[in-house]
């Protein structure tokens, strides 16, 4: 059994599609999903599935909802290896249960990955942890849930993973320059820079890949990128973590090779 919420909707079992195709019911399904072997009051649901004008059939319709979902799961085939390995829609008080074995989650996968990936981090098996990363980052795609319609749930749901993404990523690009792939980052390093032009976590790391790559005059201007739009669009100049790379940088006579020196070592910014 494979559930997906980090791209499109999806229950899949022995390679059959189980998810259903009706919109309100795919988004009532994405709103039980996320919140797997947790209760979703019914207020919730309502809420979700009608956010500004619910109809006075709503709490009838929402059962109705919720029948047809139950048959839609019923009629996946128990597995005889994993009879535990079911899904199934229970009612609680004044609420539902989806309840769903976790290790079929791609988000439950998604988090044992990244936190395995930090335990090699601490053990600097920067290999390992740069594998782990990449392998967790494949299972996310972007825009997360985009096949299903979006009430308050899905909408800090999506918010949620697209910040917890953005996150894994830049440490996914942190062991990948530990490692030494310097060039291999920059051009994706540029289009984060474009789509966030003042994060200075992301310019930093441009910064040490074009340094690092024998580029210090493209490492330069991207700093002065970075004060500038700091400078026009808030007012501010970079953060002190910033400018002193910027200025190791500059004193640096020779490119690094094997260990980085220490003044360049610190990608991640408070």
């Amino acid at each position: 059994m494979k559930l997906r919420i980090l791209g499109r909707l999806s229950v899949t079992v022995n390679g059959v599609d189980y998810t259903p195709t009706a919109p309100k019911l795919r988004h009532l399904l994405a709103l039980f999903m996320i919140n797997s072997n947790e209760v979703v009051s019914v207020d919730c649901c309502i809420d979700e599935l009608w956010p500004t004008d619910p109809p006075k059939s709503a709490l009838s319709t929402l059962q109705t909802y919720t029948l047809q979902l139950r048959k839609i799961l019923r009629s996946i085939p128990v597995s005889t290896t994993s009879p535990d390995a079911t899904l199934e829609l229970r009612t609680r008080h004044q609420g539902y249960q989806l309840v769903a074995p976790r290790e079929s989650l791609d988000k439950e996968l998604f988090d044992r990955l990244v936190e395995t990936a930090r335990e090699e981090l601490g053990r600097d098996n920067v290999r390992r942890a740069a594998t782990l990363f990449h392998s967790a980052l494949r299972l996310c795609e972007e825009p997360v849930l985009a096949d299903v319609r979006q009430g308050p749930s899905i909408a800090a749901y999506r918010l949620e993973i697209k910040e917890t993404r953005f996150s894994v990523l830049g440490e996914r690009i942190d062991a990948d320059l530990r490692l030494g792939r310097h060039r291999a980052v920059i051009a994706e390093l540029r289009q984060l820079m474009c789509a966030h032009p003042m994060d200075e976590n992301i310019h930093a790391q441009l910064m040490v890949a074009h340094y690092r790559s024998g580029q210090r005059a493209e490492s330069v201007m991207v700093f002065h990128r970075l004060r500038r739009t700091l400078a026009e669009d808030l007012g501010l100049e970079p953060s002190p973590q910033t400018k002193r790379l910027f200025e190791a940088i500059l004193k640096t006579d020779e490119l690094p090779t094997g260990e980085v020196p220490d003044s360049l070592s610190g990608l991640r910014l408070a």
